[in-house]
């Protein structure tokens, strides 16, 4: 389940997304799922 202000982003083509609401199931991009993003 995806975090209410966490931002995540997809290995492959670099989008990244900031949750605005949590909700159920996993973020997914590029045909996989998508990993929090924990900055540089």
């Amino acid at each position: 389940m995806a975090k209410e202000g966490a931002t995540y982003v997809c290995d492959i083509c670099q989008q990244i997304i900031i949750v605005k609401k949590a909700g159920a199931g996993t973020l997914v991009c590029c045909n996989q799922p998508m990993r929090l993003y924990e900055g540089d």
